[in-house]
Order: C-alpha cells, then sequence, then structure tokens
C-alpha cells in the first residue's frame, strides 16, 4: 500500500455501472477547471464499474489517460510532486500511467539528490510490471545510480556510505537489467568492491560474467587479465592450490596469444605468468620432495624436472639453480619398466 493516498475522497472507490455517464460528465468539469486530481478520482472509480458498454469504456479510458497524464504534469512542477507521483505506481492505474508516473517521479529524484529513493520506485515498477515498455530506461537509471553510489567511500567514522546500497543496485541490474547500457561497467565495480574485501570468488565471478556477457566491450580485455591476477592473489599455499594455479596460467596464456602486442596491460600480464610459473615450480619441488621421503625416485625426480622447465619458463634463474641442485641430489631414475607411482596428495600429473 502506497504511504499516502493521492486522492480526495470526493469520488467513491467504485461504481455501478448506471453511474458511470455522471462520473464521465464530473470529470470533464473537472479537466475543464484544471483539477486533474477530481478528474482522475472520478475515472478511476469509473474504470472498475463492470459490465460498461465498449464505447462508454473506451470513452473511460480516454478520460482517465488525459487526468493522469495532467496530473503528472501538474505534480511533476509542485513540491513534493515526485512523492505523490510514486504513490500513484502502486495504485490500480492502468500500466502505461503508473510505469509514466514512475519513471517521472525516479526523473525528479535523481534531480533533487534523491537517487536511493529514485532506485526503489524504479525497482517497484519493475516488480509490478517485469516488461513493462520502459525498462530499458529505467535498467539505464539503475544501474546510473548504483555505479555512483558504489563509488562513495566510508564517511565519518565510517558512516554515511552509500558504498552497501550501490552494490545492493548493482547485482540487483546484473540479475534484472542485464540489458542496461553500462551493465558492463556494473560487473566491473563489483569486481573491484569484492577484490578490495579479498572476497575473491565474487569478484572473479563478476569479472568472468563481465567478459561473458559483453564481448565487445571496451572493459573485457582488463577484465579478462583481472581474472587470473585474481586467481593468483586468492591462493595461499603452492602446496594445496596447484590446480588453481594451473588455472591462472592458462588463463594469462590464453590472454596473451590473444593481445600480445596490443594491449598497455601485456607487461603486467606476463609478470602474473612469471608468478604462475614461480608457484608451479615451488610446488613440484615439494611433490618432489615427498616423493624422495617416500623413496619413489621416478616421482621424485619428474617433479624435479618439472620445476626446473617451470623455473626455467619463468625466467627465474635463482630458482632454476635450486631445481638443479635438487635434482642433482636425488638418485638416478629407476629402469624404465618401474610402475609410475601414485601422486602425492594434492598433487597434479
Amino acid at each position: 500500500m502506497p504511504r499516502w493516498m493521492p486522492f480526495s475522497g470526493a469520488a467513491p472507490s467504485t461504481l455501478d455501472a448506471d453511474e458511470v455517464p455522471g462520473a464521465i460528465s464530473k470529470a470533464e468539469a473537472a479537466l475543464a477547471a484544471d483539477d486533474s486530481l477530481t478528474a482522475l478520482e472520478w475515472m478511476r472509480a469509473a474504470s472498475a464499474a463492470r459490465e460498461l458498454p465498449t464505447q462508454e469504456r473506451d470513452r473511460v479510458q480516454v478520460l482517465l489517460e488525459r487526468a493522469a497524464n495532467r496530473r503528472i504534469e501538474v505534480l511533476a512542477t509542485e513540491p513534493g510532486g515526485a512523492e505523490e507521483l510514486a504513490d500513484l505506481v502502486d495504485l490500480d492505474l492502468p500500466r502505461q500511467i503508473a510505469v509514466q508516473a514512475g519513471m517521472r517521479s525516479a526523473e525528479l529524484m535523481v534531480a533533487d539528490g534523491e537517487s536511493l529513493d529514485a532506485y526503489a520506485v524504479l525497482k517497484r515498477l519493475d516488480t509490478k510490471f517485469p516488461l513493462h515498455y520502459e525498462r530499458q530506461r529505467a535498467g539505464d537509471m539503475m544501474c546510473d545510480i548504483g555505479l555512483v553510489a558504489i563509488q562513495d567511500g566510508p564517511g565519518f567514522m565510517g558512516w554515511f556510505s552509500t558504498q552497501d546500497e550501490g552494490q545492493e543496485i548493482l547485482e540487483y541490474v546484473i540479475l534484472n537489467a542485464p540489458w542496461a547500457r553500462r551493465c558492463d561497467e556494473a560487473y566491473r565495480a563489483l569486481s573491484d568492491v569484492y577484490e578490495k574485501d579479498r572476497e575473491w570468488d565474487l569478484a572473479i565471478d563478476r569479472a568472468q560474467k563481465l567478459v561473458l556477457n559483453h564481448p565487445a566491450s571496451p572493459l573485457r580485455v582488463e577484465a579478462q587479465a583481472r581474472v587470473p591476477h585474481m586467481r593468483l592473489a586468492s591462493i595461499k599455499s603452492p602446496e594445496y592450490d596447484r590446480s588453481q594455479i594451473l588455472i591462472a596460467r592458462d588463463e594469462l596464456q590464453v590472454w596473451l596469444l590473444a593481445y600480445a602486442n596490443r594491449s598497455e596491460l601485456e607487461s603486467a600480464v606476463r609478470v602474473d605468468l612469471g608468478d604462475a610459473l614461480r608457484r608451479l615450480s615451488d610446488n613440484d619441488l615439494i611433490v618432489s620432495r615427498f616423493y624422495h621421503r617416500v623413496d619413489n625416485v621416478f616421482g621424485a625426480r619428474s617433479h624435479a624436472e618439472r620445476a626446473v622447465a617451470e623455473a626455467r619458463e619463468a625466467g627465474d634463474d635463482e630458482r632454476v639453480a635450486q631445481a638443479e641442485r635438487w635434482l642433482a641430489e636425488l638418485p638416478p631414475a629407476p629402469p624404465a619398466e618401474s610402475e609410475a607411482p601414485a601422486l602425492a596428495p594434492g598433487a597434479k600429473p
């Protein structure tokens, strides 16, 4: 229910069919006197009457739209008019009129610096009329509101920030208005916030969806590079996270195949690739030492050899030397017919 019913009570809430001609006359007189509120009230009641002749119902509809359009024009110029326009959304008015009132209300609220209230109105429209004819513009407005709100940092003693509201709005947009013009920016802003909060799964997911859902976006190249960067940042130990390091390495290599010599991000991506390769080398040395402890020469040597190769690909001479020294300390390789060992815990082939 609306918080305040923007009607005078001059007309009853319902009418019988035989009362409608009188209601039409009263509405016409009210419109002639520029009393759009009274006219709208009478026609709202008349539109709910049952068993009206087609011609009469059409006349009611025309007058209802005239009264509503005039009422919207009047409220748009009055103090507090935005709130009264928002109330019209919750009344039993035809969809087109309710949507028109809601959109005008939201526009006025944004202009008055009440963007979060505007979002609430737009969301109400979206909930009540999911396929309304202004949903493109409404989605764009919600996205614009969210992008401004999410950039607001903490205020005095951490109070008065709109970042949480912005995050909520943009999450709503990417789910319910993915056609919004700046939806790719919404994905990036959300990913940035989650990355800052070290919510890695969410940060990676939003960046990945930017890449997937907006392939033509100018933000795509950067997002595709950020995914493996964040994946590496989320890994705490090379001992148990080899699978994620491998995924990051592959993502970085794919990026370089697509964008090498075409993006200023290339140097940063190569740094991340070197990081991934060094971590893989460290992981292989850990696994090699495990196999050595359990007297599995085949496993120890194969992982040590891979550690050397990964360190060399990373261009890390110190790690290359360390892995080569370890490899030299291991016993000779067993005969070729020896059975390959089971993998060490957490190891990947």
